[in-house]
């Protein structure tokens, strides 16, 4: 009998290592994937290692508890959705175990990210082949469930061709190595004797194999790749004499088992590339082609139909520069080979092949860069297509279907003429060179019409995907979506020795019930368990921010669950999930928690004031990157800053908010007692006393306050210009109105001057207007009337110079961000986007005014020294065009390196606070790591925290970009020595 919630919960923590979550707010964040649909789960289990996952099945197994694996919960199927335990692989079961020491095969734990087992893996030469599109944040242990494959499956194959072997917890709750073994060999012979449960079931699952293996042959799509049932078909190789006794679970879906650890096959990274792009005027000859191609050996074959093109060339002017004007369907077609001549041969060949035919124009790709611009067609349709502001969303439910790449072109011209059936707007696209189709209708499941569209188009699509031997899933898997279609995919004999061996591998259905074998009591299908659907409704939430128009239901809603804010590779956001592995800190569960509160599935007032709630939006640190690197856009930091002044309109603050939240009067007291707090600072007992009271890390190095601020100086000097509001008349003429925000205010005034003079040393007037904090930690700490006061104070007092044509200039990367990003939403005022639009980067206004005034630009000194450039997030976030790396790019002798690391983790105050003190160490490791392998002699950064922490971290010197280069300039002397 199952145990009640308490009770399991209570085992689980007694038995279980890892974490074992049973809060609403984790059971609603793991109640949705990459898919449409949304079930909530009994709980949540991230195991620490394979001891974790053999005594939580033994449990489960003995307590009839349904498991169901997850990846990162990026897949289209709804394969890692359930009723049961959510087990987690990618919190701490992500470790890569062991390289071989050519680097042909690796050992890893299935949470490990496949774009970073390829990263680690470059180093060897070799790479894992199946490319999916999710790459860069798809597990590997997802990819086995799911067999995943790619845009490159042609030539490489899908993930069945490259798995060794498998560690699996079975059952009965023991871990089974699977491999491939000799059919005559003595180790099988042992395996199959006796009456435990790997006995029985390998027993069952060979014979049956051999016994059924002509019934099976001819139930098999007529496909090139399937992710479709189980993949009997491949355990026994006749030829050989050999049975892969793992392969069974490749693309099982967890149904059989539980991977705990995969050796994977790995391939030599590829010599050259070469594309060519092939325009024709309709599907279907385009789709007449794709078989012919074959024969040259592509490595890949792609193909957007006029659906594909028409959508990003009325979106993105450049590619619609690219497409010809009369093109209706295209192929792009790549080559691998070890030299260029080899490329240009079979690009040569390629052209023959398509000469006096159809084809309208081919524009062939040697150069990398002309080669990306050619993917960049093919790659930009679904982030445009994720940015539709709804209600009709891109739909994923007849995405996957595979049929033979001969009968491409019959399938593509059938689907096109249902599409048009239903007068809906879609896309298709996909890896035509084994005929997997990715078609994405565009509708609003909300709607009961658009439902029942849905619906009736997945069974007329299906119909004849089956009737042409296809297959309803290539590489997604069939998941929630298409299981209900396996029994007609194979026929009853072979769905009857499917049940069978599901039924001895795991007697109790405890391993994700109802994918691959559906029973009449478990449904699925499209209709059911839909995340939006008829019934979706939400309940009105007042904002502290301003959200007009419905944008803040919008917002949330424009979040798909893709998981790509949880990349380990290739984008800046999340440091602090990166930094953890915890989906409660990725952007996605950022959205997925507001969802569920808007929706009533969590209370729509009360849970605000949650400490639960609280830990989910304090894993944001506003970086701002996930709103410009989410293929949606989906504006999360905006809506943590509203889910943090809601939570603090509720609740009390610590002590550490009562003291950070007020930086202001932290800073001024500092500068007023400055001989006294500069000394207390660098006592390690009185620092103990300070974190104590108030939640600064004893470890954490702060800098020295000024004795007298810059604020003070100015006046002294006279370079205060503005005497009173907006409405007050006086002269506001000068190139630049600078803002230099509280660290050059209270700790380092020089460096403001020192980038006053850099200025001026350009012929460029500086004026200094009255000025408040830039109010980002105010905003972030939940204090949005507090945040208004300033932004309104800023705005007022730089507006006149704005109006008077000068730049508002900083070199704080938080001051323009704050401008440029976060003002328009505290302020319902037009001039808020006037001083915005005149806002510039210090870096970007001098790169924009040397360029338009090389008369006035001084020029650098040659000066040997290796440098490396750390971008803050904040600079990174504003989509700069030119910084202050290409201003010092062009220093003589000088060795530029941009870290491109990431996020240093500091983050403001989030680096000070004893409670995140570590974590904020830990973000910042990959940067930290980058400098220590280079051994820079300075590291340059534009934002002030920054640089306080990458130099605590590596001990590396560090200086602003505008610093070094006055130096360079000849304009002022460098501050500390220069090797």
């Amino acid at each position: 009998m199952r145990p009640t919630i308490n009770a399991l919960e209570k085992d689980l923590r007694r038995l279980i290592r890892g974490d074992v979550e049973f809060d609403p707010i984790s059971r609603h964040l793991y109640a949705t994937d990459g898919s449409i649909f949304q079930i909530e789960p009994l709980g949540v289990v991230s195991p620490r290692d394979a001891d974790d996952v053999a005594r939580l099945v033994a449990y489960a197994s003995q307590h009839s508890v349904p498991l169901v694996a997850r990846g990162a919960g990026s897949g289209l199927a709804g394969a890692a959705l359930g009723t049961g335990l959510q087990v987690d692989f990618t919190r701490y079961m992500n470790r890569i175990l062991e390289f071989a020491p050519d680097g042909s095969w690796v050992r890893v734990e299935p949470g490990v990210i496949m774009g970073e087992l390829n990263r680690r893996a470059k180093s060897y030469g070799t790479f894992f082949a199946p490319n999916p599109s999710s790459e860069n944040y798809c597990s590997l242990g997802g990819m086995i469930g799911c067999n995943s494959s790619g845009s490159r499956s042609v030539a490489y194959g899908g993930t069945k061709d490259h798995v060794l072997a498998l560690n699996i917890v079975l059952h009965d709750g023991r871990t089974f190595e699977a491999g491939t073994l000799g059919r005559d060999s003595a180790e099988l012979a042992q395996l199959l004797q006796g009456d435990s449960l790997p006995a029985r079931a390998f027993r069952n699952l060979v014979t049956t194999l051999e016994e059924q293996a002509s019934i099976i042959e001819a139930s098999l799509p007529r496909v090139m790749k399937n992710a479709s049932g189980y993949r009997v078909e491949t355990v026994l190789e006749p030829e050989s004499g050999l049975v892969h006794l793992h392969k069974i679970f490749v693309g099982a879906e967890g149904t059989l088992g539980l991977v705990t650890e995969a050796t994977l096959n790995l391939v030599p990274l590829p010599g050259k590339r070469a594309i060519a792009m092939a325009y024709f005027p309709t599907v279907f000859s385009a789709g007449e082609t794709v078989f012919p191609i074959l024969g040259l050996k592509p490595t890949s074959l792609e193909i957007m139909d006029a659906g594909f093109l028409r959508f990003v060339r009325r979106n993105d002017p450049k590619i619609d520069a690219l497409v010809p004007a009369n093109a209706d369907t295209a192929l792009l077609v790549e080559f691998e080979a070890a030299d260029d001549s080899q490329l240009a041969e079979q690009l040569e060949s390629l052209q023959s092949l398509l000469a006096g035919g159809d084809a309208m124009e081919i524009r062939p790709a040697f150069d990398a860069a002309e080669q990306k611009q050619l993917w960049a067609v093919r790659q930009a349709a679904v982030p445009l297509l994720q940015k539709l502001p709804g209600p009709k969303r891109i739909t994923e439910f007849i995405e996957d279907v595979t049929v033979h790449p001969d009968v491409l072109a019959k399938y593509m011209n059938k689907l096109t003429r249902i599409l048009a059936g239903f007068g809906s707007e879609a896309i298709m696209y996909g890896h035509a060179g084994d005929g997997n189709i990715h078609t994405r209708p565009v509708l609003d499941l909300k709607q009961s019409s658009d439902l029942a569209i849905m619906q009736k188009m997945m069974d007329e699509v299906m119909d004849y995907a089956l009737e042409i031997q296809g297959t309803p899933s290539g590489e997604h898997g069939d998941g929630l979506i298409r299981s209900p279609y396996v029994r007609r995919v194979y026929g009853d004999d072979v769905y009857n020795i499917f049940k069978s061996i599901k039924r001895t591998f795991d007697p109790n259905d405890i391993f994700n019930p109802g994918k691959k074998i559906v029973y009449e009591s478990e449904g699925g299908g499209v209709g059911r368990n839909l995340r939006y659907g008829p019934a979706y409704w939400t309940f009105d939430q007042p904002t502290y921010l301003l959200f007009p128009d419905g944008e803040y239901e919008r917002e949330i809603e424009k979040c798909h669950g893709c998981g790509q804010c949880k990349s380990a590779v290739g984008t800046s956001m999340c440091p602090i999930f990166k930094a953890t592995r915890r989906e409660h800190a990725s952007p996605r569960a950022k959205a997925n928690l507001l969802r569920n509160i808007i929706q009533g599935k969590l209370h729509p007032y009360d849970t605000y004031a949650e400490e639960a709630f609280k830990n989910v939006i304090d894993y944001c640190i506003e970086c701002g990157m996930c709103a410009v690197e989410c293929p949606s856009n989906v504006n999360i930091p905006k809506l943590m800053l509203e889910a943090k002044s809601k939570y603090r309109s509720l609740a009390k603050p610590n002590n550490v908010e009562r003291v950070l939240g007020n930086a202001g009067l932290v800073f001024e007291a500092g500068h007023i007692l400055a001989p006294v707090a500069n000394a207390v600072m660098k006592q390690q007992p009185l620092r103990g006393i300070g974190e104590r009271v108030v939640g600064i890390d004893r470890r954490r190095a702060l800098p020295n306050f000024a004795g007298r601020t810059l604020s003070q100086r100015l006046r002294r000097r006279g370079k205060d210009m503005v005497k009173g509001s907006a409405t007050t008349p006086g002269d506001y003429s000068a190139h630049v109105a600078f803002f230099y925000e509280m660290y050059a205010n209270y700790n380092d005034p020089d460096l403001a001057f020192i980038m006053e003079e850099l200025l001026r040393s350009h012929g460029v007037d500086v004026v200094f207007p009255h000025q408040k904090s830039s109010g980002i930690l105010d905003m972030a700490y939940g204090l949005p009337a507090k945040a208004s006061e300033i932004a309104r104070y800023n705005v007022n007092t730089v507006l006149p110079y704005v109006r008077a044509d000068a730049i508002l200039v900083s070199g704080e990367p938080t001051a323009t961000f704050a401008f440029r990003a976060h003002y328009a939403d505290y302020l319902d005022d037009p001039v808020v986007a006037e001083v915005s639009a005149a806002t510039r980067d210090l870096g970007e206004f001098l790169y924009e005014w040397r360029s338009a005034h090389p008369e006035q630009a001084p020029a650098p000194v040659a000066m040997p020294l290796t440098l490396a450039y750390h971008m803050p997030c904040h600079l990174k976030a504003q989509c700069l065009s030119y910084t202050f790396y290409d201003l010092v790019a062009q220093v003589p002798d000088v060795q530029l390196v941009d870290l491109d690391a990431g996020c240093c983790g500091m983050a403001g105050t989030f680096g000070t606070k004893a409670g995140t003190f570590e974590l904020s160490m830990l973000a910042g490791r990959p940067v930290f790591d980058r400098v220590e392998t280079l051994k820079p002699d300075l590291v340059l950064s534009d934002c002030s925290s920054c640089r306080m922490q990458i130099e605590q971290a590596t001990g590396v010197a560090t200086m602003h970009p505008a610093e070094l280069l006055a130096h360079l300039y000849g304009i002022t002397p460098a501050r500390r020595s220069l090797p």
